[in-house]
């Protein structure tokens, strides 16, 4: 995988970072979020995708012919982002195109949206240069991110064939606090297997985080998988799925292995509903 940003690679603990760590050790992580919110309205911003110098970049994540091309849509969590689709797209039996969005403002100086339109514009330019039917697969909350995205690609005349979402969780409002002290918590302490946490990336999620305030769920037309991550990670309970998908099926993965260890079986899983939509693998 070629072209990965700079957010998503290892960098020298900043201050940032230090403060959220001592955070997440004393248990008064939820208190360090809004620290990162109220920070982000300082980066570099936009309105509209036309103050942009250029789309979003997608990184090439796996080489294939079997269509329809997949595009991977990563959460915005901090540690997320194209690298962690890499396991998943090789495990396909017959090879598709694959890339990953980056999303605005996770790549070295660009700005972040000022709104979540103007994410969704922007994301929606990077995804209409594709020239093959494609579907677009979103995990965690990017599963929130890529079901708003094929709506607003419906209305532009360039709808996708299908959105999977891989342990989307339920973005209901009530239960974000809690469900994202628990998801960064998770991250914090996983650090090193791929998921590198560094300033950049969690002022980025800030914004997001902020942002997300703006969004709320439209009803689209294309066809949507939910592949449910059935096991517990570091929880006595599962978190709810968002219940918005036509079909859904389990998989015995938690919140990361769903991506990492049992990626062979949700490649598999995604391969076998493609022909229900009309999209199967050639």
């Amino acid at each position: 995988m070629t072209g990965l940003p700079a957010a998503f690679t290892a960098a020298p603990p900043g201050t940032l970072t230090t403060l959220l760590r001592r955070a997440h050790a004393s248990r008064r992580l939820a208190e360090a979020v809004p620290v990162l919110q109220a920070a982000s309205r300082f980066l570099p911003a936009f309105h509209t995708a036309d103050d942009l110098p250029a789309p979003p970049r997608r990184v090439l994540v796996s080489e294939g012919d079997a269509t329809p091309a997949l595009i991977f849509v990563p959460s915005f969590l901090v540690g997320s982002g194209p690298h962690q689709f890499a396991r998943l797209a090789s495990a396909f039996e017959q090879r598709p195109r694959a890339s990953a969005l980056v999303l605005p403002g996770f790549d070295r100086d660009a700005p972040v949206p000022v709104t979540w339109e103007a994410a969704l514009e922007a994301l929606a330019l990077a995804v209409r240069k594709t020239d093959a039917p494609y579907v677009l697969v979103g995990h965690s909350i990017g599963g929130v991110v890529a079901h708003a995205l094929a709506q607003r690609l419906e209305n532009n005349g360039s709808a996708a064939a299908g959105v999977v979402l891989i342990d989307t969780l339920d973005p209901n409002p009530a239960l974000r606090g809690a469900m994202l002290d628990w998801a960064l918590g998770s991250v914090l302490d996983r650090d090193g297997e791929g998921m590198a946490v560094n300033d950049a990336n969690l002022l980025a999620m800030g914004a997001y985080l902020r942002i997300l305030e703006d969004w709320t769920p439209v009803e689209g037309r294309t066809p949507t998988l939910q592949i449910r991550a059935e096991l517990p990670h570091g929880r006595d309970e599962v978190w709810p799925a968002w219940d918005v998908a036509d079909s859904v099926v389990s998989l015995p993965a938690d919140h990361f292995s769903v991506l990492e260890e049992q990626a062979a079986m949700t490649a598999k899983l995604i391969a076998s509903w493609l022909p229900e939509v009309g999209a199967g693998v050639r």
